[in-house]
C-alpha cells in the first residue's frame, strides 16, 4: 500500500450489490492500519464508480485535497477508500471523464452513449433488457405517443424489487409515519406527464443560469433570516418564520424552481400534473433522460443504505477493534447515503458503545430530515439515523450548497411519494435533501461557512451545517455544485474536524 508525501494510503474496501466483501480484505486492512501506528484514518464514500479509471481519479482528488491539508504533518494520518457498484452519468462532470467527452456526453443527450450504457449495464446487470430498452428509446425518440408509455414501463422494470426483498426497507430516509410509502410518485404517475414536469424543470434551471439583472435574491441564494442580513430591510425572511429556522435551519429565499414550492400531489389534484403548456419533442424528450437519471440514482440510493448497513458498518465496527486511530467516515453524494446508513450498522453487533471519531457528509443525497426525532409535516414518524447520534464521539459535520441544482430540484421531484398526504407542506419541505439546505428537525444546528469552521471547535455542537454555497457552484444543468468538491478548504474542513477529536 503506497504513501504520498508521507500520507498512508491504505488502497480500498469493496463491496458488492449486496453489501458483499470478502473478509480476507478486510483483514489485510486492519493488519495495514495497526502496522501503520496512524493516528487518525479517513474513510471515504463517493458513488462516481462507473469503471476502474472513474474511481480512481475521484479517490485521488479526495487523497490530493487531504494531502494537501496535512503537509509535512501527514506521517500520522491515512486513507482508505470505498468500493461499492455505483455510477454517475457521465455528462455531470466527474473526475476521470475527460472534458472533451463530458461536453459529447451533453451534446448527445438525450441519447444514451455506448461508454454509459456500458456503465449501466455493469452496475446494474440484472436490469439489461430494461436498459437497452430505455436506450433504444432515448435514442431513437420515436414521434408516437405510445413511445412514454413504452419508457413508462421499462423504468418501473428497472426499478422494482419484491414486495420481500429486504431492498424495500431501504428506500426512504424516514421512518415511523402512519402510511409510510416506499414507491416514487415519478414511476406511477402518467410517463409523458413527469417528462413534461422534468423537461420544465430543466427549463427552470437553465432560466436561472442565464438570467441577469438586479434582483434582490437571486435563485438560490442563500436566505435572509429574522435579524436580517447585510443592509436588508426585510426582517423576517420568505423562507421561514424564527420558530421555524430555530428548527429547521435557514433557508434559501428564492427557490431554484418554481416547481419546489408547490403543495400537494397528483393524486390530490397537485402540481404535477396542472403544467400542460405546449412542449416540443425534443423538450419532453430532454426530460425523459432525467426522468431515467433520477430512477438510475433511486435505485442507488436503496442499495446505499444497504451497502452502508450491511456492509460498511460492520467493517468499521471491526476495523475500530483492531486499531488505536480515530475513524473519520466521508461521505459524498451517494457515498453520503452509504455513510449516514453505516451508523446503523455499527450496532449489528449489538454494542451501543461510540465507534467513530467524526461523520463529515458532503453534499449528501438523503433527506434533510434523516437526522430528525420528529417530522414536522407528520403526526408520528422520525428520520431513519435520528438515534444515531450516540455512535459519533466528535463533529458530524454537513456540508450544502443552495447552488446544487441536483439536490435542490431533481431531488425533491424524484423523492416524492405515492400518496404522500402531507399537502401544506411545499415539496421543497418535505422532500428537501441535506446537501441542499443542511440537517433539518434538530434544534440547534448552526450554520457556518467553510472559512468560519477553521476558528471554531467544532466539537462544541452535536451537528453542524456548513454553508459552502461560495465554493459549491457551478452553471452545469442539472448537477450544479453537486460535484464540484474538490477544494482546498474542504481539505482544511476534514483536518479541523480531525484535530477537533484530539483536544477532546
Amino acid at each position: 500500500m503506497s504513501q504520498l508525501n508521507a500520507f498512508h494510503d491504505f488502497g480500498a474496501l469493496h463491496f458488492g450489490r449486496r453489501a458483499e466483501f470478502e473478509q480476507a480484505e478486510v483483514q489485510r486492512v486492519h493488519e495495514a492500519v495497526q502496522d501503520s501506528g496512524i493516528r487518525d484514518l479517513y474513510v471515504l464514500v463517493h458513488g462516481a464508480h462507473n469503471d476502474e479509471a472513474v474511481a480512481e481519479a475521484a479517490d485521488d482528488a479526495f487523497r490530493g485535497m487531504l494531502a494537501e491539508a496535512w503537509g509535512d504533518d501527514a506521517a500520522t494520518v491515512g486513507c482508505l477508500t470505498v468500493g461499492w457498484p455505483s455510477l454517475c452519468f457521465r455528462d455531470e462532470g466527474i473526475p476521470g471523464v475527460a472534458e472533451h467527452e463530458t461536453k459529447r456526453e451533453r451534446e448527445a443527450c438525450p441519447g444514451i452513449s455506448e461508454a454509459m450504457s456500458d456503465d449501466l449495464v455493469r452496475h446494474l446487470p440484472d436490469s439489461a433488457s430494461p436498459l437497452a430498452e430505455i436506450a433504444e428509446l432515448l435514442n431513437g425518440r420515436p414521434p408516437h405517443e405510445g413511445a412514454f408509455d413504452d419508457l413508462g414501463s421499462a423504468l418501473r422494470r428497472l426499478a422494482e424489487t419484491p414486495l420481500q426483498d429486504p431492498l424495500t426497507e431501504f428506500a426512504a430516509d424516514t421512518e415511523g409515519e402512519v402510511m409510510p410509502q416506499t414507491d416514487p410518485l415519478m414511476l406511477f404517475e402518467d410517463t409523458k406527464t413527469m417528462c413534461r414536469e422534468f423537461a420544465g424543470a430543466l427549463g427552470d434551471l437553465n432560466g436561472s443560469v442565464e438570467a441577469t439583472g438586479a434582483a434582490d435574491e437571486k435563485p438560490g441564494e442563500p436566505a435572509r433570516h429574522e435579524a436580517g442580513t447585510g443592509d436588508s430591510d426585510s426582517p423576517v425572511s420568505r423562507a421561514g418564520t424564527l420558530p421555524e429556522i430555530r428548527v429547521a435551519g435557514h433557508r434559501p429565499a428564492t427557490p431554484l424552481s418554481d416547481r419546489v414550492s408547490r403543495t400537494g400531489t397528483v393524486a390530490a389534484g397537485g402540481p404535477v400534473g396542472q403544467d400542460r403548456r405546449h412542449q416540443d419533442s425534443a423538450d419532453l424528450w430532454r426530460g425523459a433522460h432525467e426522468l431515467f437519471r433520477q430512477v438510475v440514482r433511486h435505485v442507488l440510493r436503496r442499495r446505499a443504505g444497504v451497502v452502508g448497513q450491511a456492509g460498511l458498518g460492520p467493517c468499521l465496527a471491526a476495523l475500530v477493534d483492531a486499531s488505536e486511530a480515530r475513524i473519520h467516515l466521508v461521505g459524498h453524494g451517494l457515498g453520503g447515503r452509504v455513510a449516514g446508513f453505516a451508523l446503523r450498522g455499527l450496532e449489528t453487533r449489538g454494542s451501543d458503545s461510540v465507534m467513530l471519531a467524526s461523520l463529515t457528509l458532503l453534499q449528501a443525497e438523503m433527506s434533510h430530515f434523516v437526522f430528525a426525532d420528529s417530522l414536522p409535516q407528520q403526526v408520528s414518524g422520525h428520520g431513519a439515523l435520528w438515534n444515531q447520534r450516540r455512535l459519533v464521539n466528535g463533529p458530524l459535520i454537513c456540508t450544502f450548497s443552495h447552488l446544487d441544482t441536483h439536490l435542490g430540484v431533481m431531488y425533491p421531484l424524484s423523492s416524492q411519494m405515492v400518496g404522500d398526504s402531507a399537502e401544506s407542506a411545499t415539496m421543497s419541505r418535505k422532500w428537501g435533501a441535506l446537501g441542499f439546505d443542511g440537517i433539518q428537525g434538530i434544534d440547534g444546528p448552526p450554520n457556518t461557512t467553510l472559512d468560519d469552521t477553521e476558528k471554531q471547535n467544532l466539537g462544541e455542537m452535536p451537528y453542524t451545517n456548513v454553508d459552502a454555497s461560495s465554493l459549491f457552484r457551478s452553471d452545469d444543468v442539472p448537477m450544479g455544485g453537486h460535484h464540484h468538491v474538490f477544494h482546498s478548504g474542504v481539505g482544511r474542513l476534514l483536518r479541523k474536524v480531525a484535530e477537533s477529536c484530539a483536544e477532546k
